[in-house]
């Protein structure tokens, strides 16, 4: 009995003198992400990376590291959709109260009243979010509806601040919170009423009840079968749904941290772009003497591609090192079309192996980028069960590192016309998202594997009979990532035995994406990027007498530079100076979702210290 009566008590005084006993001695990482073994929690992780947030640490929420003492040394901390403890639930209510900053997706109700809601004891499957853009979060968000995937409580307001609206149908006359600010004692605590990690691993995945699952009456097991039956509101697809729930909760770090210190974070894009492109090839059965003509006109407006080979007799050794050395990339395509209409774990494994072990035995060349002959995509594991991410599972185990097996393609589907969205300059990412971020199996947990969505697809607009809607499609979804916020990689495919259309509509692009300055790359090179961003990160902060200073490390070097962004206005102050190590850079201000920003751009693959002063 004593010990019943004893911990209760010892929480209570560790909570009530948090604020005097705990400085915040974890400045190296003013992030902390708490995960658990299930529903994505893991995944936010990624999610800050996309967001250019490298400034965190992950923690497993059970582990008996995570007390009072050592959350309290977070300036904030993320919380995943869990049920919580009393110890827990009296820890997270004492950092809050003591001067904390806790942003949980769907937290447990059990704690509703951190966050200023009352529980109405129901919930909303599939449904909508609206953003209030005149909120001090929702500066810069789009104010029209959005998708969310999967489950959101239903909440009264009882002292919180609305910052976004819950609807069960796109144009609702009954509404929720779906995320909220509540002032807790000196802290602050964001509830997001649903499991934002996980609605995004949807919108960018599909559904995974569909995994493995002949759903749209096209010939074999695709990742497109996801996002049948209306999974995806193809009235949003220009909008990257998936990107602006990101930048929901971008904005909300920015909030909180208006509280602490100014974060920085780095750009999603190499240097200071607002795009970059893509292009690969599936070589099918095309020889070297058929790629010869496309690679040479690629070549000759300064762009890259990406061949991937299905058969390695058709393709020289010379040949290939003579365009791997102008910075073309060659790669495997696997075919794994004898089982298209039930592709198996333990035979889609043999096939990548296989195709891995033929390039690299022939030309000396590791694969580390992947499509496969007609998309084929494997829904179940190893021991036949149902999950929508065992294709990136195999491909990790395989050491290929990025996957662009999803596609715009749902011509003759059984879905009634296309249900993956319009064609045309009115085409968008149905996926949600312009960015390449990590896959995640059916647990939430993360997969090694970079999952690129080929968005301009020609066998798409081939079988349309529409060269013009081809460049409209790159060119729509250029011009919104360069004009209007809805930033992308625009991955484009040329297939070889289809250049006699392409080739004009293609010429077109790579002509449009040099006006305006814009890089065409392989995969590979894009990956190189994309490991080299994930890996940088921000640490030892020192904010004093409204001095920022902070160290930016980068261990991969890049031939692009890497950016991070710094606000320019941080309670009221604005920047009047930023140095690297030691020496002034100009201020280089841009305007980013709503907020200014200044731009500072280095070389990867050092150390830099950095310091700015605001005023």
């Amino acid at each position: 009995m004593k010990m019943k009566i004893i911990i209760p008590v010892l929480i209570a005084i560790s909570i009530c003198f948090s604020g005097t006993t705990y400085a915040k001695i974890h400045q190296d990482f003013p992030i902390l992400v708490l995960t658990s073994d299930q529903d994505f929690g893991e995944y936010a992780g990624e999610i800050l990376k996309a967001e250019g947030f490298n400034e965190f640490v992950m923690e497993k929420l059970s582990d008996s590291k995570v007390t009072m003492d050592y959350i309290s040394g977070f300036d904030i901390v993320i919380l995943p959709e869990t049920k919580l403890s009393k110890y827990q639930l009296a820890m997270l209510s004492g950092y809050v109260k003591n001067g904390g900053n806790l942003i949980a997706f769907r937290p447990d109700n059990k704690v509703c009243n951190l966050f200023g809601l009352a529980d109405q004891k129901s919930t909303i499957s599939e449904g909508y979010i609206a953003v209030d853009d005149k909120s001090n979060i929702g500066k810069g968000i789009l104010t029209e509806t959005l998708q969310f995937h999967g489950i959101a409580d239903n909440y009264k307001l009882a002292g919180a601040q609305t910052i976004a609206d819950l609807f069960d149908k796109a144009n609702p006359t009954r509404k929720w919170p779906a995320v909220v600010i509540n002032r807790y004692g000196r802290g602050h605590a964001i509830a997001i009423t649903y499991n934002l990690p996980k609605s995004i691993v949807y919108t960018r995945q599909g559904n995974p009840l569909f995994a493995g699952v002949e759903k749209d009456g096209i010939p074999g097991l695709r990742g497109m079968d996801l996002f049948t039956d209306g999974w995806v509101d193809t009235r949003k697809n220009t909008i990257n749904q998936a990107d602006e729930h990101m930048h929901i909760l971008s904005n909300c770090i920015k909030y909180l941290s208006s509280n602490e210190k100014p974060l920085p974070r780095l750009w999603y894009f190499p240097d200071s772009l607002k795009c970059l492109v893509v292009l690969d090839n599936d070589g099918e059965d095309s020889s070297e003497k058929d790629f010869e003509p496309q690679f040479r006109d690629i070549d000759s407006l300064g762009a890259k591609m990406t061949l991937y080979v299905k058969d390695v007799d058709r393709v020289s050794k010379n040949w290939v090192e003579k365009w791997t050395a102008k910075g073309f990339e060659i790669a495997g395509h696997p075919d794994d079309t004898k089982e298209a209409g039930n592709p198996g774990w333990n035979h889609m494994d043999s096939v990548l192996n296989s195709i891995k072990t033929q390039i690299a035995t022939k030309y000396g060349l590791s694969v580390r980028t992947n499509v496969n002959h007609w998309f084929v995509w494997c829904g179940t594991d190893a021991d036949g069960i149902q999950d929508f991410g065992a294709q990136a599972r195999l491909e990790e185990k395989q050491g290929i590192e990025m996957d662009a097996n999803y596609a715009h393609y749902d011509m003759n589907s059984n879905q009634g016309g296309h249900f993956l969205g319009s064609s045309g300059i009115h085409q968008g990412n149905y996926n949600g998202s312009g960015l390449a971020m990590k896959y995640a199996d059916t647990k939430g947990k993360t997969v090694n594997v970079y999952q690129r969505f080929n968005s301009v697809y020609d066998q798409q607009y081939n079988e349309l009979h529409d060269p013009e809607g081809f460049f409209n499609c790159f060119k729509g979804l250029m011009d919104r990532s360069l004009n209007n916020e809805v930033y992308s990689i625009v991955s484009i495919k040329s297939h070889n035995d289809e250049y006699y259309f392409s080739k004009k509509p293609l010429m077109k692009m790579l002509t449009y994406a040099n006006s305006n300055n814009i890089p065409v790359w392989t995969a590979l090179k894009l990956l190189d990027f994309l490991k080299m961003k994930d890996d940088a990160n921000f640490s030892d902060f020192n904010w004093l007498k409204n001095r920022l200073s902070f160290k930016l490390s980068s261990s991969l070097a890049n031939s692009n530079g890497l950016t991070f962004l710094l606000p320019l206005i941080h309670r009221g102050l604005q920047m009047r100076s930023i140095s690297i190590d030691g020496i002034d850079r100009k201020i280089e201000r841009k305007m980013i979702k709503g907020y200014e920003y200044s731009f500072v751009t280095v070389i990867p693959g050092k150390v830099y210290n950095v310091s700015a002063s605001y005023k």
